[in-house]
């Protein structure tokens, strides 16, 4: 019997604390959950573009594999066509390690962001609590 008022009453008063914070929506709790949805579209992005990053080299190391197989064969037009491949996938590796890159950027710019968007939203909660205190 004790269990159970003391379990309501907890959850009661957690009731109360999330209601009232849900009640205060203002544009920087708008603006925070904005960032937070562009950070972890960025993290989802990064992490697309690793698992790229890492077929891009597991193909390059093939491509590798392929041309010292040609080459101990004396495989003259294996060889070449082997060069060719080799150059064209370490391109595409490279766009790609570039294109992490820019998105890694992307990621630590917007959890900047985040950052601070959630210190003006703590910033202005204070001072909001401050002015109904003073009521």
């Amino acid at each position: 019997m004790m269990r159970r008022m003391l379990f309501g009453i907890a959850a009661g008063v957690l009731l109360v604390s999330v209601g009232a914070r849900a009640d205060d929506s203002d544009s920087a709790d708008q603006k925070v959950t904005a960032d937070k949805a562009k950070v972890e579209s960025d993290i989802a992005t990064v992490k697309a573009d690793k698992a790229k990053v890492k077929s891009d080299h597991q193909q390059v190391v093939s491509d590798r594999q392929q041309l010292a197989k040609d080459r101990a064969a004396h495989d003259a037009t294996a060889v070449e066509a082997d060069k060719t491949k080799l150059a064209a996938d370490r391109a595409t590796m490279k766009t790609d390690f570039q294109q992490e890159q820019a998105d890694k950027k992307q990621r630590r710019e917007d959890r900047h962001e985040l950052a601070r968007d959630r210190r003006a939203d703590r910033r202005e909660d204070r001072q909001d609590r401050r002015e109904h205190r003073t009521k």
